[in-house]
């Protein structure tokens, strides 16, 4: 295939030899970082019952120009081409978004399942905000599909929790929002369809002080500017808006759904803040969205760690104008921002080299058996078929010279300056040849 208008370089830049370089390369450093992340993730999602699928890297367009598939912004960034090679010549993309690529896949494969739990690790590919250049970026997700309960909204974020604590990010802020009740306001305010529109591209650009000026029936766009300007931390907070909305039955629906969801995160000692302001995608978020964030503080961008929600039309709107809408929620975690905010590894005690000079297929498994023991207990071993010189000790907590024939437990302590012996005879036991 030809991509015909586009340089498909990612983020470029050049480097410090003058040459141009792709930007978007992951470094050693950040594949142990990616590697953690990954490892806490699917671990999670082992535990909860999402099975890892794997999507076309090229798909076709219209999933991507599907109603409310993707945001304005998102859709001008996808990378679409014609496919002059394929026997359909139909107009392709590659994959700009995971959910609905996923989305796509449920339809294919997993419709007669009803509900069905995946999860995936996937890159995208978009464009910049000025030119043809494609962006590379990774992130991975899971998608609940076929359940509508309050329990898989609150399943869905406590693995993205729980995945961002297991990585080390032990502060984090989750914020909360209900956008299908902003937008059931905005229609009971405003009886004309161009003035509904004018008010969420309002909300959507953070307007929200040119929102008092509008007026509305009755005067309430003081309450929809207050529950765009103000935050709760508690299930108060959203018992207290109830006085606002009496009378207003879907209103007070969405506001008991989001109530019970609190609730529960509560109980699951998560945090929270209730951020109407967060509410941007109104074509595609039907229920709770939430963002979770480096900081309380005043974000950023970069902050974003993960994004997610409650999208139950998505799935329809792939499959069939009028279709039966799909209950579906799920999160995507931003692996470029978490490897950018995860702490560098410091400590080199956890570093173990394993020597093996003496090669034979018994020692390199000897060494391996070492490797793979003490990698999970959370050291950093690796293996060495050459000795490391006596100048790159420091880098090591311990160095093992593995000699089944020399030494009679199997290995030798060469250099240690706290991981002894004792240690390793109480994670093999007295000898390692029959480990």
């Amino acid at each position: 295939m030809q991509f015909q208008g586009y340089k498909l370089k990612g983020d470029m830049k050049d480097n410090r030899n003058g040459r141009v370089s792709a930007g978007n390369d992951l470094l050693p450093e950040d594949i142990m970082k990616f590697r953690t992340v990954e490892a806490a993730f699917l671990q999670r999602c082992r535990q909860f019952g999402y099975r890892e699928i794997k999507t076309s890297t090229i798909e076709p367009l219209h999933i991507f120009t599907a109603a409310g598939a993707l945001s304005h912004d998102l859709l001008k960034k996808v990378c679409s081409f014609l496919d002059w090679g394929g026997w359909s010549r139909e107009r392709v993309a590659l994959r700009a978004d995971s959910t609905v690529s996923a989305a796509r896949y449920y339809l294919d494969h997993l419709t007669e399942a009803g509900h069905a739990k995946v999860c995936y690790i996937e890159n995208q590919f978009r464009r910049g905000d000025t030119g043809g250049e494609v962006s590379e970026r990774w992130q991975l997700g899971i998608e609940n599909i076929g359940d509508d309960s309050p329990v898989s909204d609150v399943e869905v974020i406590f693995i993205a929790l729980d995945t961002l604590r297991a990585s080390g990010f032990d502060r984090t802020c989750l914020h909360l929002s209900f956008p299908s009740i902003i937008i059931e306001y905005v229609n009971l305010t405003f009886a004309e369809q161009e003035e509904r529109n004018k008010v969420l591209d309002l909300i959507r650009d953070g307007r929200h002080e040119d929102i008092k000026s509008l007026g509305g029936n009755g005067g309430d766009t003081d309450i929809l500017f207050r529950l765009l300007c103000f935050r709760g931390e508690n299930v108060s907070y959203l018992n207290n808006l109830r006085s606002d909305f009496h009378g207003r039955e879907k209103i007070l629906k969405h506001l008991d759904r989001f109530r019970e969801i609190c609730v529960l995160l509560e109980r699951l000692n998560c945090p929270y803040e209730i951020n109407f302001s967060l509410s941007r995608n109104f074509d595609y978020y039907t229920g709770i969205q939430f963002e979770v964030m480096s900081s309380c503080r005043e974000a950023s961008g970069g902050d974003i760690l993960c994004a997610g929600g409650r999208y139950d039309n998505l799935i329809g709107s792939l499959a069939a104008p009028g279709a039966k809408a799909v209950p579906s929620v799920g999160f995507a975690l931003n692996l470029k921002n978490a490897i950018a905010l995860m702490q560098e590894p410091g400590d080199t005690m956890q570093n173990i080299g394993i020597m093996l000079r003496n090669i034979t297929y018994e020692n390199i498994k000897t060494g391996q058996n070492l490797c793979i023991r003490l990698n999970r207990l959370g050291f950093v071993s690796r293996l060495s078929f050459s000795e490391i010189a006596e100048e790159e000790y420091g880098d090591y907590g311990l160095i093992i010279e593995v000699d089944r024939e020399r030494f009679r437990d199997g290995y030798s302590i060469i250099h240690s300056r706290k991981i002894g012996k004792p240690l390793l005879k109480n994670i093999f036991g007295e000898s390692s040849h029959d480990a």
